[in-house]
This record gives C-alpha cells, structure tokens and sequence, in this order.
C-alpha cells in the first residue's frame, strides 16, 4: 500500500460479502484500505468480473481522475496477483 501511498493513489477493494464479514477479515489481517461490501453484485456486474456461477473473479482496474478505466485484469481462475510494478506502472500512465 506504501508504494501506492506515494503516488497518491487510493486503494479500494470490493467484495460480495457483507460488512460485518470485512470488519473481521480487516481486523484479521491489519488492512487499512477501505473494503467495499457489494452483497448485491451490481458492481461486479458493472465491471464484468462475474464469472461461473455469478462468481466474483479477482480483478484489479486502474481508474484516472477523469473515472476512465485505463487499467483492467480480471482474472480467469483462482488467486491470481498482479505484479506491484505492473500496477504502480499502470498508475503512472494514468495521469
């Protein structure tokens, strides 16, 4: 998160669970970045990241000021992780 604090980038993460169950996951792992309950799905939708059986898929976008998506990775199986170089790049292109 520090290298993304440096480029003056906000982090979010959004999941299908609910908020209570962020809190415990947060509070488990010592996350600071805000995680975002979407129990109905309707941003996963929006983004495309809903894959078999309405399964949300690990992504990750880069979004400028302007709200342009110039960044997306949606994975297709599993826990996959972007390369922090890759997504601190992405960022800087953004601007």
């Amino acid at each position: 998160l520090a290298q993304f604090a440096e480029l003056d980038a906000q982090v979010l993460a959004v999941s299908a669970q609910d908020v209570a169950s962020h809190a415990a996951f947060a509070a488990k792992h010592r996350l600071t970045m805000p995680l975002l309950a979407d129990v109905d799905k309707a941003v996963h939708r929006s983004y495309g990241v809903l894959g078999v059986r309405d399964r949300p898929r690990r992504s990750v976008f880069v979004i400028d000021p302007a709200g342009i998506v110039r960044y997306a990775h949606r994975a297709v199986v599993g826990v996959t992780y972007r390369p922090v170089d890759e997504l601190t790049a992405a960022v800087r292109a953004a601007r």
